[in-house]
């Protein structure tokens, strides 16, 4: 096939595409806005959701192009072939990103999470605004002289198309309000643990002469759930080995201190044992397991690693 053949039939494609009669595009738009909108909500498989969601990114853009630039003239109009064409073709790119944008953008102020099916449906919601508004464009804008002969469109199905796109819209934030409270918030939930003393031991480094007693105490702070009353489960190793005799001291959960988070709670610990004989550097780990209850199932154990010095 010839370059100019492959041109010639490109334009015609575009052509055709450019010119189908927007009504149609509209009621088209509407089925697959709903069956997206069903594809997303029942859960399909994560191939289809990803379409589903493109096309609500779609529709709507297209919907407001449609809107701004009105019917497209037909392929011999010698207007056609100026700006009107390129921007028939960019400017639904250029609201798809807008909406994109907007929609993630106010989803997060009024509270909803950012979740595919909220996302979902508020494309949904603007879709069915844009293609509403469209289709009263549609029936309210004057025919040509040239086009096909149509009965007119009375003002009462003017007013029940409004009256139905205004049901839809309530409709669709009705589902989304209700998505929102039909989903369980569940926060995250964790421990962050840092050294506090001594003062040298923040550092991670510590250094004492054989035999002599060691103290190490640390702070854990709780997101997400209240520490339990019941201690936790604390190891500790020096070289690999555990010390001889080591002491485990935790302190009743309080509210948290010396922290701008949001801590729900907070628990103090300490460990004592005697510093090994031989001179040398220790590795000391120290695990800390949090009792388990229902509050805490998930919750994994920290660990703190420091380095002890031991030299006479």
């Amino acid at each position: 096939m010839k370059r100019t053949d492959i041109a010639t039939r490109s334009r015609q494609v575009l052509d055709v595409v450019l010119t189908s009669d927007i009504l149609t595009g509209v009621r088209v738009s509407a089925v697959l806005a709903a069956v997206s909108l069903a594809a997303v909500l029942l859960r399909a498989p994560v191939e289809l959701r990803v379409c589903a969601v493109a096309a609500l990114l779609v529709i709507p853009a297209w919907a407001a192009a449609a809107l701004i630039l009105g019917k497209t003239p037909g392929s011999t109009d010698t207007r056609f072939d100026g700006l009107e064409k390129p921007l028939r073709v960019l400017l639904p790119a250029l609201f798809t990103l807008i909406i994109l944008l907007e929609t993630v953008l106010a989803l997060g102020p009024l509270g909803f999470q950012l979740t595919t099916s909220t996302i979902a449906l508020a494309l949904f919601a603007v879709s069915a605004v844009m293609l509403s508004l469209l289709a009263i464009r549609i029936r309210q804008s004057p025919r040509k002289p040239e086009s096909r002969a149509a009965p007119d469109v009375p003002w009462r199905r003017v007013g029940k198309t409004a009256l139905v796109s205004l049901a839809l819209t309530a409709l669709c934030v009705g589902a989304l309000i209700g998505a929102l409270a039909m989903q369980t918030t569940q926060p995250e939930r964790y421990v962050n643990t840092i050294l506090t003393g001594p003062d040298t031991a923040i550092a991670g480094q510590l250094a004492v002469a054989p035999g002599s007693p060691v103290d190490i105490e640390w702070t854990s702070y709780s997101y997400g759930f209240l520490f339990p009353t019941l201690p936790p489960d604390v190891s500790a190793t020096i070289g690999g080995v555990s010390p001889t005799d080591p002491r485990f001291v935790t302190t009743p959960p309080t509210a948290p201190f010396d922290t701008n988070t949001n801590a729900r709670s907070a628990q103090v610990g300490t460990v004592s044992f005697l510093a090994p004989n031989e001179p040398g550097r220790y590795r000391v780990a120290i695990d800390i397991a949090i009792a388990q209850t229902p509050d805490t199932v998930g919750v994994g154990p920290t660990s703190l690693v420091l380095y002890l010095s031991v030299a006479p």
